[in-house]
């Protein structure tokens, strides 16, 4: 991190995303802005860690645990290939759907999972127009990261967003 970007509070976060096989604990690194002392808001949607989106504001622990504090109005959703990683047409027409939504649509350089953030305000109907058929086009399972809980339980923090 450059001296700019420490100025300006930009840094990343770890945060608990669940445990492995072995019981030990995984971890998750997101880019973060720091708002003060435990508090930050989070610049890019997890791939691992369930619960929150870019745009969230969260309390982090010294473990790792986290309090979402406040919403930013995001969703987040997971794409992953259950065969071949989708090919660049595939990346490019995602993009685009996801673009005229006000979406952004991330991954590794593998493609071996995508992670999407786009604003709630445009309606699940419209997300869903747009992930449902492409997903099944391209051979990959989706699902939200900040809908449901540990027990399939809407959240409902959109409700009032």
């Amino acid at each position: 991190m450059s001296d700019d970007q420490s100025a300006r509070g930009h840094r990343h976060v770890r945060v608990l995303a669940g445990a492995g096989t072995a019981g030990e604990p995984v971890y998750e690194v997101l880019p973060a802005k720091l708002l003060e002392h435990n508090d930050y808001e989070i610049l890019g949607s997890p791939g691992l860690t369930y619960d929150f989106a870019a745009g969230d504001h969260l309390r982090v622990f010294d473990d790792g645990g986290f309090e979402v504090l406040r919403r930013g109005g995001n969703l987040c959703l997971r794409a992953y290939p259950t065969g071949t990683p989708p090919s660049d047409v595939g990346i490019s027409t995602l993009t685009a759907g996801f673009e005229r939504l006000g979406g952004v649509v991330e991954m590794p350089p593998d493609r071996r999972f995508i992670v999407i953030t786009v604003p709630v305000a445009v309606g699940f109907p419209a997300i869903e127009d747009v992930i449902e058929g492409w997903a099944t086009e391209h051979g990959c399972a989706w699902g939200y990261g900040n809908v449901y809980d540990e027990d399939d339980n809407p959240l409902g923090w959109w409700i009032s967003a």
